[in-house]
């Protein structure tokens, strides 16, 4: 199984005034925004997630080939995982959550926007 790191998803007090933050950003192209929850931004090859959540101290965006092969061989390890799932935005994901509490979000490489 092949992984690679494509962006990280920041928890933000307040998603409204950091999308317009880092929407400054040179290149920096706001993907999907759903206002006071969540914001993907595209950064050149990588996306910047912004999400209103305080329940867990971390979130990393990890890329896999196939997503159901990932979801097969996490499982085989003795992962716990939640999905596939799709989500609003089109993308579809397999969560782990790790032993301090971090969110790894898996996912299929999508078109670049």
């Amino acid at each position: 199984m092949t992984i690679s790191l494509v962006g990280l998803t920041l928890h933000v007090a307040d998603v409204d005034r950091s999308v317009e933050s880092y929407r400054r950003l040179p290149g920096a192209a706001v993907l999907f925004h759903l206002p006071g929850r969540f914001a993907m931004l595209r950064l050149e090859a990588g996306r910047l997630g912004l999400l209103a959540d305080r329940k867990r101290p971390f979130h990393v965006e990890l890329e896999v080939p196939d997503l159901a092969a990932a979801a097969a061989g996490l499982r085989g390890l003795g992962f716990e995982i939640d999905g596939p799932t799709r989500r609003q935005w089109g993308e579809e994901d397999v969560l782990v959550t790790d032993p301090d509490g971090n969110l790894l979000e898996f996912a299929a490489p999508r078109g670049r926007e």
